[in-house]
């Protein structure tokens, strides 16, 4: 027994192993590329704490299987530039404890191309590169299991290492919305929220709180299983300016997306640009003087150029017959810019510039002048334009009789009418342009519309409703331009900004007006929700940040259905496992040479306590 453990312990000494010398000593031959997801649905608990704690543990540990000459590509969803470097075990180890949440997201397909891309990039520079692993420790959202373009590849070793939470569920808060988007000084306005329940269970007594600069409430809501809530609170705004809010619930599972915020501002008044026409008539203009929060200014149509357009709200065309096509042009990037368009046509205006203005502001175009001796018999009440003013059908409301409207295809249109002829032919029109237009001029041999109580509610509603209003909020890296004030120091760059934050936006030119462009990059990466201030030299506007709830699904893969999936990509060598407390990693296929040197250390003490122990047997 004694020759045999010094034998075994020669044997331990010399470490010996099965498989290839070069795979245990050089790391030069392989190249090990692992992609850790650090998206915000990883922020979700597991059995041991958030997934994506669990998965940089695991991947360290895996890291630590290797040689220490080995070679590593750490990669998370930045896929930045500095993510393209090998790395030595300590290096990669250090870059692992680096990894943070990102609210940049990422389907697969981009993953393993960009993991390939680099790889044949290192192939490039190392040519003794003979084998490739690739290891993904994801939760794999359905939403973001996307296989496009990937390509066939029957040589490298796939690892895939699901990390899914330990309860499936997940409530968040959706959207938020006003019931008007019209906000006065003491005031009422109905703010609506939904929160959806992404759980087979009900929830009960779910937690709400709503702030805003000076309001703030507490509620409780039941959500049935797998559905959304729509709820509600009245807010009463005390003060003009901006003013900032947010919506939060307390979910004990995924919280990342537990608050939505949104702002919005409270104008002293309202500014409105009044361009008379050939035909104009004076009623608009005392339409407007009746309220004093409306302040309307009057030009000549040749009077105006594109700087007369600064801080109005409104643009009327009052009695026009025809249009230059540079005013076409700054009307409807005024338009774009979000502000209203309001068009009273004079007797002549079946013109091509003036269609050419209505198309642009997807209204139907003037068709030939028809005489017609009809009243307005229909109101569309249950529109939003006239909500809260006329009680529904309201039988004493006396409507206009028309002598003269223009003909009009408005079922090629995608415009509403809101209002029509006892012969079904519609007088006013409404667009998804915030763009509005009558279809009878303002003359009294036109109609008697001007002497009816229904025309200057209709002036003062479209003056209501034409006031500049970003939207609620914006969702981080999707295309969506936000527009700014010009009326800043061209010099002083325009700042995005809050007490943890400060980003330097793209800024897009389109004419005079100036957007604020943040689908890049580089502002997902740097931009964090919240409620931030648009800054140049002063204050110019505000602006409040979500992430987009795409990734508050629960829906997974499933272990057979990503390996399916691969396998269809023609990627032969594939392990998918899933995470859990007993999880092994010496599951994973890792090539490695097979070691016995631990196998003949466990002989030698098999050896040695035998003999202890027929020695002592002999003497007895």
């Amino acid at each position: 027994m004694r020759v045999l453990a010094i034998v075994f312990i020669v044997f331990a000494f010399a470490q010996p192993y099965t498989g290839s010398l070069s795979d245990s000593n050089t790391g030069n031959n392989r190249l090990i590329s692992m992609y850790i997801d650090n998206s915000n649905s990883m922020s979700a608990k597991g059995s041991n704490g958030e997934l994506l704690s669990q998965s940089k543990t695991n991947a360290k540990d895996i890291i630590q299987q290797f040689p220490g000459n080995q070679k590593f590509i750490i990669v998370s969803n930045e896929l930045n530039g500095i993510q393209q470097r090998t790395l030595s075990q300590n290096e990669a180890l250090y870059e692992i404890d680096q990894i943070n949440y990102t609210p940049i997201q990422r389907n697969i397909n981009t993953i393993l191309n960009w993991q390939h891309e680099i790889s044949q990039k290192e192939l490039n520079v190392n040519h003794n590169l003979k084998n490739f692993s690739y290891i993904l420790l994801s939760d794999f959202q359905r939403d973001f299991f996307k296989l496009g373009n990937i390509k066939k590849d029957l040589k490298s070793k796939y690892n895939l290492i699901q990390f899914t939470p330990e309860k499936k569920s997940n409530c968040f808060v959706d959207s938020v919305w006003f019931e008007t988007p019209i906000h006065r000084i003491d005031e009422e306005n109905e703010l609506f929220f939904r929160i959806v329940n992404k759980s087979n269970s009900e929830i009960i007594n779910l937690e709400v709180s709503i702030e805003t600069n000076d309001f703030t409430k507490d509620l409780f809501v039941d959500i049935p299983e797998n559905n959304e809530l729509t709820s509600s609170v009245l807010i009463k705004n005390s003060s003009v300016g901006q003013v900032y809010g947010k919506i939060e619930i307390r979910d004990p599972i995924m919280y990342w997306d537990d608050i939505f915020y949104f702002s919005y501002k409270i104008e002293p008044e309202i500014k409105v640009l009044i361009i008379n026409g050939e035909d104009n008539e004076n009623y608009i203009s005392k339409a407007l003087s009746t309220e004093r929060f409306i302040q309307a200014e009057e030009l000549n149509q040749k009077s105006v150029n594109r700087n007369t357009f600064n801080d109005k709200s409104l643009i009327i065309l009052n009695g026009i017959n025809d249009i230059s096509s540079g005013l076409i042009a700054d009307i409807n990037s005024f338009s774009s810019m979000g502000g209203s368009v309001f068009i009273v046509p004079g007797q002549k205006a079946n013109n091509p510039n003036i269609n050419k203005l209505m198309k642009m502001m997807e209204l139907p175009s003037f068709g030939g002048v028809r005489d017609i001796k009809l009243n307005a018999n229909n109101v569309v009440f249950k529109d939003p334009f006239f909500k809260s003013i006329f009680e529904k059908s309201d039988e004493s409301l006396n409507l206009p009789n028309y002598q003269k409207i223009y003909n009009c295809d408005y079922k090629n249109s995608s415009a509403i009418p809101l209002m029509f002829l006892r012969d079904e032919s519609p007088v006013f029109f409404k667009s998804f342009k915030r763009s509005f237009a009558l279809y009878s001029d303002l003359s009294t041999e036109s109609s008697n519309l001007v002497n009816r109580s229904i025309f200057p509610v209709i002036c003062l509603r479209i003056a209501e409703l034409s006031k500049r209003n970003n939207s609620l909020y914006t969702i981080i890296g999707q295309s969506q331009l936000i527009p700014i004030t010009n009326d800043y120091k061209s010099e002083t760059p325009v700042k995005i900004r809050n007490k943890n934050t400060e980003f330097i936006p793209k800024i897009i030119q389109n004419g005079s007006y100036e957007f604020i462009d943040l689908s890049g990059a580089e502002a997902i990466e740097k931009l964090k929700p919240g409620n931030y201030t648009i800054e140049a030299d002063k204050t110019i506007g505000s602006l409040s940040l979500n992430i987009d709830r795409k990734e508050s699904s629960i829906d997974y893969m499933s272990i057979e259905g990503i390996a399916k999936a691969l396998k269809s990509k023609k990627l032969k060598n594939i392990e998918v496992d899933q995470f859990s407390k007993k999880f092994d990693i010496k599951k994973i296929n890792l090539n490695l040479p097979q070691e016995y040197w631990r196998i003949c250390i466990f002989i030698v003490i098999i050896c040695i306590v035998s003999e202890i122990l027929i020695s002592k047997l002999w003497k007895n």
